[in-house]
């Protein structure tokens, strides 16, 4: 979807500004003591609004990042379709086999086929062919893959941050409006003092509303993708152990 990093943050703030934008107004068109009005408001649907239109800055920013990376994931299953393993029951593979196997594997990759199984049983049979030991293979195809899932895991430190970013601008956004109001505590006995305090309360506590359920929305989309990188890396274990390095036999 996104040719770049770069595109893909000038994207998210271009959406979270029109967001912005068209909260404004809608608040304008709304009277304001309806209860749509405060509602649009919470969300951000005023000129003080510039911390919910941050939040969803970082929200979209990460929803875009997680997307992207979910279609990574879901577009390497189709390498367990590919059979570039023998599943049938009872079959043993000679090193021969194995080798046949691999190259196979590399014939695969150079017509431009690049799925993360593929590279994974590829490591499998050149270290099979290294030490002629299915027990360390066993072993170092393990550490090769469990490598790969926690590179990708890192990949996600950014999103990470801006979901405690997104927390930590609510309560900004609370602190702000709470200091503005107490600030403003010597106009309580007007008339016009106590709307204008009234206001900025509301702002503070809108803040940390939106920002709690971003919060919890973005938290579902990051645990969903984190489900599918455990399954995929899950089943690319069983995949290749249980077709491939568990039917090794040398004969004696």
């Amino acid at each position: 979807m996104f040719k770049s990093k770069s595109s893909q943050l000038v994207f998210s703030v271009i959406l979270a500004a029109g967001l912005w934008l068209l909260l404004i107004v809608f608040g304008n068109i709304f009277n304001p003591g309806s209860g749509m009005h405060r509602f649009v408001e919470a969300l951000g649907g005023s000129y003080s609004g510039y911390i919910q239109a941050a939040i969803y800055g970082l929200f979209f920013y990460s929803f875009f990042d997680l997307s992207e990376k979910r279609k990574y994931i879901q577009k390497q299953y189709e390498g367990f379709n590919l059979g570039l393993l023998p599943v049938k029951d009872q079959l043993v593979l000679s090193p021969d086999e194995v080798a046949n196997i691999k190259l196979n594997t590399i014939q695969l990759e150079q017509n431009g086929n690049n799925f993360l199984v593929a590279d994974f049983i590829k490591k499998a049979c050149t270290q099979y062919r290294n030490d002629q030991s299915v027990g360390e293979t066993l072993q170092v195809f393990s550490a090769q893959v469990d490598n790969s899932k926690e590179e990708m895991d890192g990949e996600l430190e950014k999103v990470r941050y801006f979901l405690s970013a997104i927390i930590s601008l609510g309560f900004i956004g609370t602190l702000i409006g709470l200091s503005t109001s107490i600030g403003m505590a010597h106009l309580a006995k007007t008339a016009e003092g106590m709307p204008a305090i009234t206001q900025h309360l509301n702002v503070a506590f809108d803040t940390t509303l939106v920002a709690l359920l971003i919060g919890l929305i973005l938290n579902f989309f990051y645990h969903r993708y984190i489900e599918d990188l455990d399954t995929f890396f899950s089943r690319s274990k069983s995949y290749v152990i249980d077709n491939l390095i568990s039917r090794i036999y040398k004969p004696a």
